[in-house]
């Protein structure tokens, strides 16, 4: 007797070929758990609801090992106990809506904060860093800010949003769904001329489905007398519509029916088709001809004692295709940093300030500088004085910026920064370029651009060591590593064994949603975590051991923000902040909380075209495990229950497997609660025949 064993699963899911051609110690899907350093299969640990904030709060920070939340609300002693607060106001009483960066220089907070009104403001250890003023008034000017307000509206699921100069150009992504166009303006400051103008391009145009044209002839009477009785001809718009007479055959029913079928025997010549339903004939117009044919004359011309009435061609409906709304709207009057925009699409405000578009969106520290992102430029604050951006520009341990643009081709919004093999990797959608960074800012150098691969959420790029910078891109999951000795960078394929997965995931999430993926890396495995939407993906990547595995979690909930603080990851929803693996890290879910589904893909001991007689299964598990077993990779929905398995079973008496089938996979699901894993497995069989 021969068997097939699986002795691990240290390549994790790889979706990089249909299921039907997988290979041994690769996972078709992996829900809730990840592997191990050894290469099993073993099931996360629990996200512990352990504080509860109130609403009005944002991000997560620390200092210290002590944590903290962002707000612009006096919330101060709402706060429970463990946690701190930070009140960050904007000073026109805006109120914050989302933390768009923060990290700690000094043990302080350095935090980008956006408001309701359209504002950003930096802090730093809780006091507006004012320099940004100034700095975002001479990075801005109407073509930012359109393309700012752009980049905002397309978090809309409805339209999507380009810009043009001072024009920002909305186009329905579903072509025949009107949406609605409102505007409005304040002054900030200065000259009251401010104008956000919306100018029709295209309306919607709904989409109509095509209604055949159709008339009827209705045979009333007549007698069988071949030759005689007849009808000879029937004509719409004086077309012959048969090309010989058809003969009263026994009833009324009978010879409808024969004419709708002399009326189809001559349709590639007519273009009408019949149906016949009693004694009534139906001729309907050809398919695309709408309502062309509508009150064309429908006649029936009888002979001998047949009767028959006519009603001529009409209820025709002409296709239409749906056309998509496109709208512009264009800023006007005095451009001043301070007036404020607001766009309202379906409802959905969008708010933008000449002085947001220019603002610094990622704040970054490295060598005793907080460096920020600000359009196409990285702006550099003072040396060893985080909230100075205005003095000594150009001096070695001065202010400054960095002008992206006239580096490398391309003027993209930078998104995000990294520290890679020493240097700064400094990031937007469609390229990455590296940057030599020195406390003296005039020996600050350009190195290399990657091309054609970027990041849209920034928060998603997290550093690896030093040698290593994983991020999210359009395309999947992304890192930079050295091509050789040289240390140049490459962009690896680090996500391509789940490229496809990642991207049917990303194509139903909004853009911003998409955009607020979170990435870190958990303290005690070093596994590397991206959250997005509901889901966490998760890579074991344990190089000595030869294993680079993804897998993925579901826990119940949306991770905004991650923490890791010490030996410890923390991970907040809306209004909760959860630790993983508890304050013990070693806590996991109850029975059915989170249960893990593990799909191998179909095998077949390396003898795909013989058919096997499966005999029996063993494998090495702890925690219950519902084992199923698909013999048929046309229809996955066919299965043969192996049962429930809690233990060690080599060594037992083998598992009765019944079926027979050149190939088979398995679906595996763990619901029992505390730590679950699975080891191995072996299936036993007799081969039979060649298919």
């Amino acid at each position: 007797m021969s068997y097939l064993s699986i002795s691990d699963f240290k390549f994790g899911m790889d979706r990089r070929r249909p299921r039907v051609s997988g290979v041994p110690g690769t996972l078709w899907n992996l829900k809730n758990a990840h592997i191990t350093r050894g290469g099993d299969i073993e099931s996360m640990k629990k996200f512990v609801p352990t504080y509860t904030l109130p609403e009005g709060t944002f991000g997560l920070g620390q200092v210290n090992g002590q944590l903290w939340t962002f707000g612009s609300a006096d919330l101060a002693a709402s706060m429970p106990s463990g946690m701190q607060y930070q009140r960050l106001q904007d000073p026109a009483g805006g109120a914050m809506t989302r933390i768009l960066s923060n990290n700690t220089f000094e043990r302080k907070h350095y935090v980008v904060a956006e408001y309701a009104n359209g504002a950003i403001h930096h802090f730093y250890n809780g006091v507006r860093v004012t320099d940004w003023d100034t700095v975002a008034d001479g990075n801005t000017d109407v073509s930012t800010l359109a393309t700012y307000m752009a980049a905002k509206v397309n978090a809309s699921t409805e339209v999507e949003a380009t810009s043009s100069g001072p024009s920002v150009r909305l186009t329905a992504i579903v072509p025949g769904v009107p949406f609605t166009v409102l505007t409005g303006t304040a002054n900030g400051a200065g000259v009251n001329d401010q104008t956000f103008t919306v100018t029709p391009i295209q309306v919607n145009v709904a989409p109509v489905a095509e209604v055949r044209a159709s008339g009827s002839i209705t045979i009333t009477g007549g007698s069988t007398d071949p030759g005689v009785n007849t009808i000879s001809q029937v004509t719409v718009d004086g077309v012959s519509l048969i090309s010989a007479p058809v003969n009263f055959i026994g009833s009324n029913n009978a010879t409808a029916n024969a004419l709708a079928v002399a009326i189809n025997n001559a349709s590639l010549t007519s273009g009408y088709f019949a149906s016949a339903v009693g004694p009534i004939v139906t001729i309907r117009a050809a398919v695309g001809t709408g309502a062309a044919p509508n009150g064309d004359v429908v006649s029936a011309t009888v002979t001998g004692d047949v009767t028959a009435s006519a009603a001529d061609i009409a209820g025709g409906v002409t296709k239409v295709d749906a056309i998509g709304q496109i709208t512009e709207v264009t800023f006007g009057g005095t451009f001043e940093a301070d007036d404020i925009f607001t766009l309202t699409i379906n409802g959905v405000a969008y708010v933008a300030t000449g002085r947001a578009a220019g603002h610094g969106t990622f704040a970054f520290v490295y060598k005793g500088r907080e460096n920020v992102t600000a359009g196409s430029l990285l702006q550099y604050s003072e040396l060893n004085d985080p909230d100075d951006f205005a003095t000594g520009s150009g001096t070695a341990t001065g202010t400054g910026s960095i002008s992206l643009a006239s580096d490398s081709e391309g003027s993209e919004r930078l998104t995000a920064i990294a520290i890679y093999q020493n240097s700064l990797a400094i990031f937007s959608r469609s390229q990455i370029r590296t940057y030599s960074i020195n406390t003296d800012a005039t020996q600050n150098a350009y190195e290399q651009t990657i091309e054609n691969t970027g990041t849209f959420a920034p928060r998603s790029v997290v550093a690896y060591g030093n040698i290593d910078v994983f991020y999210l891109d359009i395309t999947g999951i992304r890192s930079i590593q050295s091509r050789d000795v040289t240390n140049a960078p490459v962009v690896d394929d680090a996500g391509s064994a789940i490229d496809t997965f990642v991207q049917e995931w990303m194509a139903g999430l909004s853009d911003d949603i998409a955009e607020s993926a979170v990435g870190a890396i958990e303290p005690i495995d070093g596994r590397f975590m991206l959250a997005v939407g509901g889901r966490i993906y998760v890579l074991s990547y344990f190089p000595k051991a030869k294993i680079t595995a993804w897998s993925y979690y579901e826990p119940g909930f949306t991770v905004t923000d991650f923490l890791r603080v010490r030996d410890r990851l923390y991970a907040r929803d809306a209004d909760t902040v959860y630790l993983y693996g508890g304050r013990t890290g070693q806590e996991y879910p109850s029975a059915g909380e989170t249960p893990i589904a593990a799909d191998i893909p179909f095998a077949s001991a390396q003898t795909i075209a013989t058919f096997k007689k499966w005999t029996g299964f063993d494998m090495a598990c702890s925690g219950v495990w519902h084992v199923d077993l698909l013999p048929d990779p046309n229809d996955e929905t066919k299965t043969i229950e192996v049962g429930n398995i809690s233990k060690t079973t080599y060594g037992l008496e083998d598992i009765a497997v019944i079926g027979e089938a050149p190939m088979f996979a398995m679906s595996l699901t763990c619901a029992s609660g505390g730590k679950a894993t699975l080891s191995n497995m072996a299936f036993h069989y007799e081969a039979e025949r060649a298919g």
